[in-house]
């Protein structure tokens, strides 16, 4: 029974889904947890830290990676110190790829283009590839997230965020076309 269990779980995650205890998962994954809060705090220590009335662009993300390392650490020590009790899970689901991929473009492109315009092809790549939603919704929900990030940043923290080079070539671009039309 427990194998037609495994193998229809293991159908469920499709072609690309490959099977790892969860212990080792959990392991390796709150060693990567642990290395991207080192990473974390290693570079905020590069900024100026500020102090705790008035925090520096350093404080907040020492802080997150402080709490992350600590968070992963525990994870760590419980996974390693649990018995191994047989359970799977599945590595390299096809959801899981197209989300890193995702991120990998959105970190890419993230100061290059316009932040909202790559936020909003980063969401809408998700609800189309991953939630499988219909494109109105897709579309929808693309367009009122990057409002509400323009909301939140814009008016009720007052930052601006980056427009990369993203419309200073698109209107480069466009004055060439009429310019040159004429």
């Amino acid at each position: 029974m427990a194998d037609q269990d495994r193998s229809s779980e293991a159908a469920e995650q499709g072609a690309w889904g490959r099977p790892v205890s969860a212990r080792l998962g959990e392991i390796g994954m709150a060693v990567a947890l642990l290395a991207a809060a080192m990473f974390f705090v290693w570079q905020s220590t590069q900024l100026p830290f500020g102090h705790v009335g008035l925090p520096g662009p350093g404080f907040f993300p020492f802080a997150l990676g402080i709490a992350l390392g600590l968070l992963a650490l525990a994870i760590l020590v419980g996974a390693v110190g649990a018995a191994g009790d047989g359970k799977v899970v599945y590595l390299g689901h096809r959801d899981v790829l197209i989300a890193l991929a995702a991120l990998l473009g959105l970190a890419f492109a993230f100061e290059r283009a316009d932040t909202y315009l790559t936020l909003g092809v980063f969401a809408a790549a998700l609800l189309l590839l991953v939630a499988r939603a219909a494109l109105w919704r897709v579309v929808l929900g693309a367009s009122l997230g990057m409002v509400a990030v323009w909301v939140v940043f814009r008016l009720g923290l007052g930052v601006r965020l980056p427009a990369g080079e993203f419309w200073d070539t698109i209107r480069d671009l466009v004055a060439a076309k009429f310019n040159g039309a004429s």
